[in-house]
């Protein structure tokens, strides 16, 4: 079993979820391409879960395969590129995600707030 008590743990296992939530949400904002996604989810969660190229282009194959993002291809000076963009039902997995992340927030910033606590009186 994992040890818990490492945060490569935590990182880990929260970044599959977060990584996605973020991808869609910077779809659902504007069209981009892998490197771009990269980028801006990891400005989006402040670099908590910074994807590389192994997390994003795979994210976007299982998620063009569930019929959530479309792609075309975009040639940019001799570069070609693939832009992913959300389709309605991509919207609305983006908006199902938003809903079940913020019912979860309240409960989860008021439990972190408690662990910071017991870490500062423990410290």
């Amino acid at each position: 079993m994992s040890n818990l008590t490492q945060e490569t743990y935590w990182h880990n296992l929260m970044g599959k979820s977060v990584s996605r939530f973020f991808l869609l949400a910077c779809l659902a904002r504007k069209p981009m391409h892998g490197y771009e996604l990269a980028k801006e989810i990891a400005i989006a969660c402040n670099q908590c879960c910074s994807p590389s190229d192994a997390m994003i282009y795979p994210a976007i194959r299982e998620l063009k395969l569930a019929g959530l993002i479309t792609t075309h291809e975009e040639k940019l000076g001799g570069r070609v590129r693939k832009i992913c963009s959300l389709t309605p039902e991509g919207h609305r997995a983006y908006q199902t995600a938003a809903k079940v992340w913020g019912a979860i927030l309240p409960g989860l910033n008021d439990t972190v707030a408690r662990g910071l606590e017991i870490t500062l009186q423990e410290g």
